[in-house]
């Protein structure tokens, strides 16, 4: 019984880290006056690329560094995450207002034409999600940066409605790969909800190949811990090289 417990435990962080994955997927625009603005992902912008192939594209368990387990997580458990998530961030409160447009957030995330895979080595998780969008990398780069790169989130619906929190990014160096454009953020989180203060930090990397977005995500559960950069940057580089040579 401990070991099934643990395994639902697993299971469940692991959804919740993919959902998270999907949710930053679903990127930033922007407006006409250039103000970033988070997106649905589709396949505007790149009518030529098979978005179904999205899930087809992302890498194995051996492309993973040593310790590291994929971890098989149910799509509709997934999907169950991310709806949730999805509710309760299009009626929050941002600050700066110009950052973040949450209505703009799909209503839901196709999972049949993205692909993801989770992996987890302790309290530490890697993330990798493929998919098709309608934004560039540029975009992303936008709403990590100037007076984005600061932001309080208000949560005011929900299971989570009463939580604060603050984000703060800052872009780090990419590692060298094949795609046409990349961004590695670095993000530190602090959240307040029923007199809690939880604080997280957290890697993602986009970049653009061949009409892919290739997204990863690095994080830690432990408290006061820091994601694995050196694991990140060896994920990061496998996956937006894999879709290279998949889609050349």
């Amino acid at each position: 019984m401990k070991t099934d417990v643990m395994t639902m435990k697993r299971i469940a962080g692991a959804a919740a880290a993919a959902s998270a994955a999907l949710l930053l997927v679903t990127g930033c625009g922007s407006t006409e006056d250039g103000a970033p603005v988070p997106g649905p992902a589709s396949s505007a912008a790149a009518p030529s690329v098979d978005a179904g192939k999205a899930p087809t594209l992302v890498i194995g368990k051996a492309d993973f560094p040593a310790g590291y387990q994929v971890t098989p997580v149910p799509r509709d458990q997934i999907q169950k995450v991310a709806d949730s998530v999805l509710s309760s961030t299009k009626s929050a409160k941002v600050t700066p207002a110009n950052c973040m447009q949450l209505s703009a957030f799909p209503d839901k995330i196709d999972l049949a034409k993205t692909g993801f895979v989770i992996a987890m080595k302790g309290t530490s998780v890697l993330a990798e999600t493929v998919s098709v969008v309608d934004h560039s990398v540029e975009d992303f780069r936008k709403a990590v940066t100037g007076d984005c790169g600061k932001i309080k989130v208000e949560i005011t619906e929900g299971q989570a409605a009463g939580a604060k929190g603050t984000a703060v990014s800052k872009v780090i160096p990419a590692p060298k790969t094949k795609a046409d454009d990349a961004i590695v953020v670095q993000q530190s989180s602090t959240i307040d909800f029923k007199g809690t203060t939880t604080k997280t930090s957290m890697i993602v990397g986009y970049a653009m190949v061949n009409g892919y977005l290739v997204s990863v995500q690095a994080s830690d559960a432990s408290p006061q811990s820091t994601p694995d950069l050196a694991a990140f940057n060896k994920v990061f580089t496998k996956a937006v090289d894999r879709v290279a040579t998949e889609t050349a």
